[in-house]
């Protein structure tokens, strides 16, 4: 079990990082990264990203004596992400003080890059960018920043490379008193800094020697010293723009969003309501629950409609493409469904054994048809939502008589062995 000394030094470790690597917070909404370059002769300014990003980019601030020439500059783009092109304007890039969205996207290139080009050379003193304000900041990861001077290009700025002295210096502290658990935490630390989320939560699931008690004070750790600042919570799926960081217009567009997935789906079958922390939004919180990241939607299908959960998936999927949706995921038993780039809605199969129900990872056999359909009818943030039948004894079954109690930490049972036989092909 780690101490509160240990937990203490590894707040001060954040701390510390944070105050070295200030750099680093260009991944946070809004970032600001701040460059004292000094440069003579400067033809080109290049900012760019590793193959297959999106380069998206609020403001270029540029300090040179000689501001005029500056503002004569033209923008060249490895390509324009859909209108983007169109609606361009370069005093809107510069204008650094006064951020009014995104300016700059581009596509997915090999790589994504801009050049800020000046009609004759300038000296610049100082260069600033500014990120995005919203969820993709984190797609700046790994840029590059660079100065054509004499026709020649050098590095202003390299994150990796930043990234990785970080990285050294974490993985090399030792007074945090030996702690094993920290010491062992400390290389997700740097994965964090960097904004590879999701291979430190990948790495923390992999520690499985590590107790549900220390997982939960150093995600929390993290998160207070770092990530709430990135508008994101590490919660049990990771680092994640939770609902607390969302704003009343983008909240209501989403449930109406998730209410469309779920009207279409009735289609299939008018077995489909909110389900999971979806049904716990409406019924106890009356909003979106702040720990929570996502919306659930659960779908019942009879022997008759679908024999294997993979059967009812590809319903779900027949039923919703040609719709203009995305559906998405490998799941045992979901699939994450978008529409031009929305957050996903997860879309969970259950399948009718008689009387009774269920949806992975809940308790096999816990519900019956009774308790969850038809489907009843309420209310979250205003837009009318489907819910189950009875959503009082639902939530009860679901997560245990504390159900009113909000519970970050809550894990379902994730048993997958005993619904081994619904996944098997050739079922039924």
């Amino acid at each position: 079990m780690v101490d509160d000394r240990a937990l203490g030094a590894l707040d001060d470790v954040i701390l510390s990082a944070r105050t070295l690597f200030p750099d680093l917070e260009f991944l946070a909404p809004g970032g600001v990264l701040e460059l004292a370059v000094r440069r003579h002769g400067v033809e080109r300014i290049r900012v760019e990203l590793p193959p297959g990003q999106f380069l998206h980019l609020q403001g270029i601030g540029v300090d040179a004596p000689d501001d005029g020439r500056t503002a004569r500059a033209r923008v060249e783009v490895s390509s324009w992400y859909k209108s983007y092109g169109e609606r361009f304007e370069l005093q809107r890039l510069l204008d650094f003080e006064h951020p009014t969205g995104t300016v700059v996207h581009t596509g997915a290139d090999e790589p994504a890059w801009l050049e800020l080009v000046f009609d004759s050379p300038i000296d610049i003193e100082r260069l600033r960018l500014r990120n995005v304000d919203g969820p993709t900041a984190v797609r700046a990861r790994g840029l590059r920043v660079l100065l054509q001077t004499g026709g020649t290009w050098l590095v202003a700025y390299d994150h990796a490379a930043r990234a990785g002295e970080l990285r050294r210096l974490l993985t090399h502290r030792t007074e945090l008193g030996g702690d094993p658990t920290i010491t062992a935490l400390l290389p997700l630390l740097a994965q964090t800094f960097e904004g590879a989320y999701a291979d430190a939560r990948q790495a923390l699931d992999a520690h499985t020697e590590i107790s549900t008690a220390d997982r939960s004070a150093f995600r929390a750790a993290v998160t207070s010293g770092l990530l709430a600042d990135r508008e994101l919570e590490w919660t049990v799926h990771g680092p994640q723009r939770c609902f607390r960081f969302w704003d009343e217009t983008e909240k209501v567009t989403y449930v109406e969003f998730a209410a469309k997935v779920a009207e279409a789906l009735a289609s299939l079958t008018p077995q489909v309501c909110f389900g999971f922390g979806a049904a716990l939004c409406v019924v106890r919180d009356g909003d979106l629950i702040p720990h929570d990241d996502d919306l659930d939607i659960i779908i019942g299908f009879d022997p008759h409609e679908a024999g294997t959960l993979g059967e009812g998936l590809a319903l779900v999927e027949q039923c919703l493409r040609p719709l203009g949706y995305t559906v998405t995921g490998n799941f045992t038993a979901h699939r994450q469904v978008r529409r031009n780039g929305s957050k996903q809605v997860d879309v969970f199969v259950g399948l009718f054994e008689g009387d009774t129900i269920s949806w992975y990872p809940g308790t096999r056999g816990a519900l019956d048809r009774d308790l969850m359909f038809p489907a009843s009818e309420g209310r979250l943030l205003g837009v009318p939502v489907p819910l189950p039948r009875n959503p009082l004894v639902y939530l009860e079954r679901l997560y245990g008589e504390g159900w009113r109690h909000p519970d970050p930490n809550f894990k379902h049972t994730w048993d997958r062995a005993t619904y081994a036989d619904l996944t098997r092909p050739g079922r039924g």
